[in-house]
């Protein structure tokens, strides 16, 4: 009896407790964090966030506990100046822009081009 009721017991967490199979599905949405920056002083993080399929997400944040945190779309290639005043980066085209350019076989010069920025 005391078995039984232990199973009945763990039964539930153990249907709640299994694993999403993994398949494509499961792949495409997995992001890894591609480039990464910490300035001279220590004060600022800057990465990026880059999914399976799509436009990447460039991240500047700080370390000093204030909970600053800039999210620059498409950004990438980042640079920090030596004083840690401004990052320069540069931003990508809309990954749609792009695959679309590719699939009607655009020339080089007709392409969607990068533009450069800074924060």
């Amino acid at each position: 009896m005391k078995r039984l009721f232990f199973l009945t017991l763990l039964l539930p967490f153990y249907v709640f407790a299994q694993k999403k199979a993994l398949d494509h599905s499961v792949y495409d949405g997995w992001q890894s964090i591609g480039e990464r920056l910490i300035s001279s002083d220590g004060k600022w993080v800057v990465y990026t966030v880059t999914p399976q399929e799509g436009d990447a997400d460039l991240f500047i944040q700080s370390t000093d506990g204030n909970n600053y945190r800039k999210q620059i779309s498409r950004g990438y290639n980042a640079v920090i100046t030596e004083d840690s005043r401004f990052v320069i980066f540069k931003v990508r085209p809309l990954y749609k822009e792009t695959r679309e350019a590719r699939i009607k076989k655009k020339k080089p010069e007709d392409m969607p081009r990068d533009s450069g920025y800074g924060f």
